[in-house]
């Protein structure tokens, strides 16, 4: 069986046959590689020729050649067996200090094109690469470029490959890559701009936007992100979890209401600059509901909002205090707070406050008991509730459906414990449809039909 290490040691002081196009390298490239072996380049059939390698677009001369080889019973190799070879034999640290003396951007450009380099070395190239006065896919070389890039590091389980060849690509790499040396080589690219709808809610626009989300970012990429001193950077980093005190200090210095307002969503804050938060009207809302609240950081809070009872961050001494303060609708948000643990649902039930009912009825972690007791309540607001609730027995929930009432239908639609075949029965409503896409399992299962 033929192997090319083997077959390319036994050419050592011989000649290699070469037919075809070759992306990664040019004729000259390959016989300076191959004189470190003393082996010559041949594009004619020789005497002396030990191997063979066929690149793409082979001329009719070159196919004749081929066959004539290969009836000689030379062996051969196709051209991405040899550029794997090619890029175990490459010496890394010659080829960088070669391209920053000359700066050869031609011979750059085809080394990116060999998919067999390891990542260390193509992102050193890629830093090395001048994308010139043009945008990232303004040129056909800038675009050839992000391909490659995009094609090592782009991963996703869903994708059109044609979003290899698309600036999203790259955008998205910025956001979802967990690799610090990728996110690292994206901070030195030209500017791009990708559109969002104005409809959702604030998202990045710009690579270094999208940069500043990303968990995985080392050091240098985060302090020089900071040194942007850019408001929709700031706006980004302030939200993320991984920026520490100084940095945290930093951004608040700027004194910008908007990336004040994305600090106070940090679920990773310093005591320290919560309290400074606390200060601001602006942000005092947030932190109730994003921050970790212990009990300490609670005897701190001088004015209470109904968020801290949807916050999901509650120490339990908090949450038992909160249930004491006799605010309904912060008792409300903790009824429907789904991090509470039963046992302090249960504390909101024994209060025996009629309009706790409907949100309790909603919480999927309630006492299955008690959603029991609240479905015998026979009060609509409390049933709609519970027939969303997928901690909802089914036998009640098999009652609801039979009562064939529009307002708990909707709920019924949303629920991803109903019976499938109620679930189908159910889209026979228009009006439902919208709340059945919704629903995990309808969906799943008209996936699963489609063979998705």
């Amino acid at each position: 069986m033929k192997n090319i290490d083997t077959d390319f040691k036994n050419s050592y002081g011989k000649s290699i046959l070469f037919l075809g196009k070759f992306h990664s390298a040019t004729k000259e490239e390959l016989e300076l590689f191959l004189d470190k072996f003393d082996i010559k380049y041949r594009d004619i059939l020789d005497d002396d020729i030990s191997m063979s390698v066929e690149g793409s677009l082979m001329s009719p001369l070159e196919e004749m050649i081929a066959d004539e080889a290969y009836a000689k019973k030379i062996p051969n190799y196709k051209v991405d067996q040899f550029e794997k070879l090619y890029a175990k034999h490459l010496n890394s640290n010659s080829i960088l200090i070669s391209l920053k003396l000359s700066n050869n951007q031609g011979r750059l450009s085809r080394l990116l094109q060999n998919e067999h380099l390891d990542n260390k070395l193509f992102l050193k190239l890629f830093h090395m690469y001048d994308w010139g006065e043009d945008g990232l896919f303004d040129s056909s070389e800038n675009m050839e470029t992000c391909t490659l890039f995009a094609k090592r590091f782009y991963h996703k389980k869903r994708f059109d490959p044609a979003t290899f060849h698309s600036p999203i690509s790259i955008f998205e790499i910025a956001i979802m890559s967990e690799d610090a040396d990728v996110l690292e080589a994206l901070f030195s690219l030209p500017d791009l701009k990708i559109k969002q709808s104005r409809f959702r809610k604030k998202r990045p626009i710009n690579i270094k936007e999208a940069l500043a989300t990303n968990t995985f970012l080392n050091q240098n990429t985060l302090d020089r992100l900071v040194r942007l001193n850019d408001e929709g950077v700031d706006y980004f980093l302030a939200q993320n979890p991984i920026i520490d005190e100084n940095i945290a200090n930093i951004l608040l210095k700027r004194d910008n209401i908007e990336t004040k307002k994305a600090l106070s969503c940090n679920e990773n804050l310093s005591d320290a600059i919560f309290e400074t938060l606390l200060l601001e009207d602006a942000t005092h809302i947030n932190l109730l509901y994003c921050q970790k609240i212990d009990l300490n950081r609670f005897k701190k809070i001088k004015k209470l909002h109904t968020n801290i009872g949807a916050n999901e961050n509650l120490s339990d001494e908090v949450i038992l205090l909160l249930i004491e303060k006799n605010d309904l609708q912060i008792q409300q948000m903790l009824s429907i707070n789904w991090t509470l643990k039963p046992l302090f649902l249960q504390k909101l039930y024994e209060l025996q406050n009629r309009e706790l009912f409907p949100y309790l009825a909603k919480n999927k972690n309630t006492f299955i008991e008690i959603l029991k007791e609240l479905y015998k309540k026979k009060d609509i607001d409390v049933d709609i509730s519970l027939a969303k609730n997928p901690s909802t027995p089914k036998e009640i929930l098999e009652e609801l459906y039979k009562r064939d009432e529009f307002l708990i239908n909707e709920s019924l639609a949303l629920n991803e414990s109903m019976k499938l075949e109620h679930l189908q029965q159910l889209q026979l409503d228009p009006r439902l449809m919208n709340n059945l896409k919704e629903n995990q399992t309808f969906t799943d299962n008209i996936l699963l039909n489609l063979g998705i």
